[in-house]
């Protein structure tokens, strides 16, 4: 690897999920934590724009190692579960509850676990989000 990694013309469309350029030895706690910060970056990714701005405004993106599937896995689409694999997600499951789609608004109602329900109101001039 390079010395200096200039990330506007690195080619990175090939990389894994996670990835760390670090190029000097890490301590067991440092690695970790890159680890951790790095699933966070890679869950909040995969979510979807709606809930990853609403996890990061109200500070949601808590993580826990998840040793067996979640709620909603399903084997027969996703595959078996592995074990063996290191496997984070967020503390606190937030749903999407519903979506209200019109020509020019978009409504999506989250269910934030213990935190109740928060609706995103998007139009051709405003984004609204606000508990209900």
């Amino acid at each position: 690897m390079p010395e200096i990694i200039d990330y506007e013309t690195m080619y990175v469309d090939d990389l894994p999920p996670i990835w760390s350029p670090v190029q000097w030895e890490l301590s067991e706690e440092e690695r970790i934590r890159a680890l951790e910060d790095q699933a966070r970056a890679s869950l909040l990714w995969a979510a979807g724009a709606p809930e990853a701005i609403l996890r990061l405004l109200l500070n949601e993106t808590a993580l826990e190692r998840l040793f067996s599937p979640p709620e909603a896995y399903d084997p027969a689409q996703q595959g078996d579960w592995d074990n063996e694999l290191i496997t984070f997600g967020f503390v606190r499951p937030f749903r999407l509850d519903s979506i209200s789609r019109e020509a020019d608004r978009l409504e999506l109602v989250y269910k934030a676990g213990e935190l109740g329900y928060w609706r995103f109101e998007i139009d051709e001039e405003s984004v609204l989000i606000e508990r209900i």
